[in-house]
């Protein structure tokens, strides 16, 4: 065979592959990537909190997490929080939704949240014991380093047999004292009993 026909062939066929490259190297259309919402993603968290001295302030699980970057805070969905806030005070929180900031502390409780002291075993000076408080509403806002919460929507507040609600309420988690607005309380009195007096 003759070499300038060999030529001619390898020509043609680096031709057509160049042009199959060319073809395939081509993404239609371009994909645009820009910047993202969130840095860095979580599923399954077990997290837990110390204080200065190394003591557990508070230890918390989430359904999954999220960083959002911009406001430098974190998105936790399906929370439980154990807080003990002092030697004497322990809760647990549930929500269905959470934000907390890191730096400042800052806890926002949304779709739903559950508010409840633990058992502690709890007297009155006469030696009664208290029963746990537990309050329940749709949103709770607080920080964790001032260990204060707040909601300013209606909570449902359950102790023992006592039940009541109100439109807000303010709470010190550390030494155990809430404060309730506009109190709607149902109250039941006892039958009335006809007696003779006589």
């Amino acid at each position: 065979m003759n070499t300038r026909v060999l030529i001619i062939l390898a020509l043609i066929i680096a031709g057509i592959a160049g042009w199959f490259f060319q073809q395939q190297a081509e993404v239609t259309p371009p994909v645009s990537v820009g910047p993202s919402e969130v840095d860095y993603e979580a599923t399954d968290i077990k997290a837990v909190q110390t204080n200065e001295q190394g003591e557990t302030e508070y230890e918390l699980n989430a359904e999954s997490l999220r960083h959002d970057p911009n406001t430098n805070q974190d998105i936790m969905s399906g929370i439980t929080m154990n807080w003990e806030p002092s030697a004497k005070q322990l809760y647990r929180i549930e929500s269905g939704t959470a934000t907390v900031n890191q730096e400042t502390g800052d806890l926002h409780l949304y779709g739903g949240f559950s508010l409840a002291s633990q058992d502690q075993q709890k007297t009155t000076k006469n030696g009664e014991k208290i029963a746990p408080i537990t309050v329940t509403g749709e949103a709770l806002k607080g920080n964790t380093q001032s260990k204060q919460v707040y909601s300013e929507q209606p909570v449902q507040v359950v102790q023992g047999a006592n039940r009541f609600e109100a439109a807000s309420m303010t709470a010190n988690l550390e030494t155990g004292e809430y404060e309730f607005e506009q109190v709607a309380v149902m109250f039941t009195p006892a039958e009335r009993q006809d007696k003779a007096l006589f």
